[in-house]
């Protein structure tokens, strides 16, 4: 599944409420500086997830902080 991502200035904040971090990566971009948080949480038998990721060092047109659309983990049989 693709991940849809937006400029954190679109998100409505009320869509991260009851994420939890459950994996944060550093280093994810070239110069070393950037950093992925994996969020999840779980609503019945299904893990949703939400990505934010932050990069210092973007090229001029790009944005520096975006944050995924809901996407569909993991579901429990």
């Amino acid at each position: 599944m693709a991940k849809v991502f937006r400029d954190y200035a679109e998100v409505n904040e009320n869509m991260m409420e009851g994420f939890a971090v459950a994996k944060a990566y550093t280093a994810i971009n070239g110069e070393g500086t950037g950093m992925l948080l994996e969020l999840e949480r779980t609503i019945d038998n299904v893990t949703i997830g939400i990505d934010v990721i932050y990069n210092p060092d973007h090229e001029e047109n790009e944005t520096p902080f975006m944050v995924s659309e809901e996407y569909v983990k993991h579901i429990q049989q």
